[in-house]
């Protein structure tokens, strides 16, 4: 007897044996009553983490149960879609030809499906694009024989276009987008759907009610899109997320070195055709270039290391990719494609004519790439092979570029596999939003982030993550993140937001789910355009977690003195330095934050004051595992923190070790407001006047916390 259709794939793959045992609940799940059409299930993934290999294995032992037809929804470019349609070719290509399983690809359906072919297991591709998902509708509800037989509808990034709800402005009463709804007319074509969502960001979607019976003013009648089960798709130890971008890493760790700050005034000069700011005579000496200048000389080190390490090792040499993603605007993007060609031109003319001119900029990218080399126990050339690499690769024309700012670009640009063809050991790819989610970019060693719009969301932003997923250890001492201050700290919040979510789902905490709170008047959530929990809006918390602002500076004058002399009042002497916690009322509490609130201004992304205040009052709420719940209150003076290691999100290095083991501590069950006195002198950094810097730190035995201060609309 031949072997069901998982075990079959599974021998193939290599499945290990968390990855089945995962797609394994999966589908047992989604066969519960409570999951048909009505109530969907999430199989949650991590950025570039293999989402895909998980749903095709789970379509997979969904044909071995009762299920007979999957329909696989995907981003709506054509680039996604063709990835998906290759990627099932290539996993099911036994089945296929063995006529076990058919792949169809909505835009290429054939005329009508054959006896023969209707007695197969069927897999139907669809963007999320209307004409496309009508299209679909058409031909499921043409073809009788299919409507009888259990689907499993699998929506690949489920957090785009499939939840969206708009306000009629003439009736006020609300819509959902055409996409949602003809999502929902899928989910409705019989009693025998079964819904499967999966994304990375799936904020919006647990953002949304259990159901919509008590919404007010709607318009039509919505199917849930809250997740009903969630399972995390496994991550193995060669997974790059985060965790190797955003932390504090000591000197020999090659983390360290990952990151590289450019001028947000560089960025901005990218953003517009300016030749007062950037022009071809100077690229070589502007500063507002430099960012770019080092980012590239840098891969094209990085690139030509790797494939000199790979030689010396008697292995092939690789193909290496680099990403400039400043803007989403075409007309930005044709001008960073003018000033990296402008720069081309200058390094490859000194390359030919005078080698020396490169040596400042190869001497910055040699000493930079070393360090991480070295602390990764890496080999590197010496110094003059290194740069005979370098020169050998400019005056080769080694180094392709490429700017990619339409669906039809990326198509030109693919492999057979529906990746981005690298043509060479060294690419450059120029684009905007084509270059986000799904669209797979190999060897990616490289990329240069300037997108910095006021408000960021967080699930937009986590998907222009390309530098995560998994990579070669070697291929990360040579990587480089190169972004503004400013928005590596917006993404490093972000990057918290992630983890606090998925830990929620990892210790099973709040019923496998993760507390939302809303600062509205009745604290619920309403449903929400997709995409619109916005990262200033949202703060995360883990239990025993740390809560404080940091990257600020004091007011100064009068106004300041005053503040500080009502806060010596409010923070009494008692609190002080005693290594004691007191017990305090919350508008008392209330009363201080505001004050202190007053008292700073920041330097980049602002402190959200209602957040603090909200998670205070939230956690004074009784629960079966607190049952009486008390804010408390610690006071230390005499703090001498220099303003330049003030960004330190955790409150590891602003409460000292010591006091926070004892707030941790003291935070089992209450929350602990920690008042930390710091010398506000120049020498130090600061404006000059001492001042109070708070510091909430979350009960251990809370559930994982995602405040957000405003509904989302």
């Amino acid at each position: 007897m031949r072997e069901g259709f998982y075990a079959r794939l599974r021998q193939k793959r290599g499945d290990d044996d968390v990855l089945a045992a995962c797609i394994d609940r999966v589908v047992n799940q989604l066969e519960d009553t409570a999951t048909d059409g009505d109530k969907p299930g999430m199989l949650l993934g991590k950025i570039q983490s293999g989402k895909t290999r998980g749903f095709v294995g789970a379509i997979a032992r969904a044909f071995d149960s009762s299920f007979d037809i999957a329909v696989v929804l995907t981003k709506g470019t054509k680039t996604l879609s063709a990835q998906t349609v290759a990627r099932l070719n290539a996993d099911l290509s036994d089945f296929i030809e063995d006529e076990d399983v058919l792949v169809l690809d909505i835009m290429k359906l054939p005329g009508r499906l054959t006896k023969s072919e209707l007695k197969r297991k069927i897999i139907i591709v669809a963007k999320k694009q209307a004409q496309n998902l009508n299209n679909l509708l058409t031909f499921l509800r043409g073809q009788p024989a299919l409507q009888n037989r259990k689907i499993l509808l699998v929506d690949d990034e489920a957090d785009l276009a499939s939840v969206r709800f708009v306000k009629n402005r003439k009736t006020d009463q609300i819509d959902q987008g055409t996409i949602a709804d003809q999502i929902d007319q899928l989910r409705g074509l019989s009693s025998g759907v079964a819904f499967l969502q999966v994304t990375a960001t799936p904020y919006s979607l647990y953002l949304q009610p259990n159901d919509y019976d008590d919404a007010q003013n709607v318009s039509c009648i919505f199917q849930p899109k809250r997740p009903s089960f969630t399972e995390l798709l496994p991550i193995n130890e060669k997974y790059v997320g985060g965790d190797f971008f955003f932390g504090d890493f000591d000197e020999d760790d090659y983390r360290r070195y990952l990151y590289v700050s450019v001028s947000e005034d560089e960025q901005d000069a990218l953003r517009r055709e300016d030749k007062r700011r950037i022009n071809r005579t100077r690229i070589l000496d502007t500063p507002n270039a430099a960012g770019l200048r080092r980012a590239i000389v840098s891969f094209i080190l990085a690139a030509g290391v790797r494939r000199w390490q790979q030689a010396q090792l008697g292995e092939r040499p690789q193909k290496y990719a680099m990403i400039i993603h400043n803007d989403t605007q075409k007309a930005a993007q044709k001008w960073q494609v003018n000033v990296v060609g402008w720069i081309f031109e200058a390094v490859l003319d000194a390359a030919t004519n005078d080698p020396t001119k490169l040596a400042p900029l190869f001497d910055q990218a040699y000493e930079d790439l070393s360090r991480s080399v070295n602390a990764g126990s890496g080999r590197m050339p010496d110094r003059d092979q290194a740069f005979k690499i370098v020169i050998d690769t400019l005056a080769g024309d080694e180094v392709v570029q490429e700017l990619v700012n339409s669906d039809r670009d990326v198509m030109a640009l693919l492999d057979e596999k529906a990746e981005l063809r690298l043509r060479t050991g060294f690419n450059i790819f120029v684009g905007g939003n084509i270059l986000d989610r799904g669209i797979t970019i190999p060897k990616l060693i490289s990329f240069y982030y300037g997108r910095n719009p006021k408000k960021m969301q967080a699930d937009t932003v986590l998907q222009h993550s390309r530098m995560y997923g998994y990579r070669h250890p070697q291929d990360m001492l040579v990587t480089r993140f190169f972004t503004s201050q400013a928005v590596y700290d917006r993404l490093q919040v972000i990057d918290a937001f992630e983890k606090t979510l998925r830990k929620a789902f990892e210790t099973g905490a709040h019923d496998k789910g993760v507390v939302f709170i809303q600062a509205d008047a009745n604290d619920t959530v309403r449903p929400c355009a997709p995409n619109k929990v916005l990262l200033s809006d949202v703060i995360s918390l883990e239990p025993s977690g740390a809560l404080l602002p940091t990257s600020f500076n004091t007011k100064r004058g009068r106004a300041m003195k005053d503040i500080q002399s009502t806060l010596e009042t409010l923070i009494k002497p008692q609190w002080r330095d005693t290594g004691k916690f007191y017990t305090i009322d919350r508008s008392e509490a209330y009363k201080i934050i505001d004050l202190i609130d007053r008292s700073l201004e920041f330097d980049n992304i602002d402190f959200d004051w209602a957040a603090m205040k909200g998670l205070i009052s939230y956690y004074l709420d009784a629960t079966p595992t607190r049952p009486n719940p008390s804010l408390k209150v610690t006071a230390a003076t005499g703090r001498r923190l220099d303003k330049r290691n003030s960004g330190e999100k955790s409150g590891r290095s602003i409460m000292g070790t010591a006091l926070r083991q004892r707030a941790i501590t003291a935070a089992q069950n209450d929350p602990v407001l920690v008042l930390l006195q710091q010398d506000g002198s120049t020498e130090l950094g600061w404006n000059g006047h001492s001042f109070w810097w708070p510091v909430l730190v979350a009960p251990g035995a809370a559930e994982p916390c995602v405040f957000a201060s405003k509904t989302a609309q």
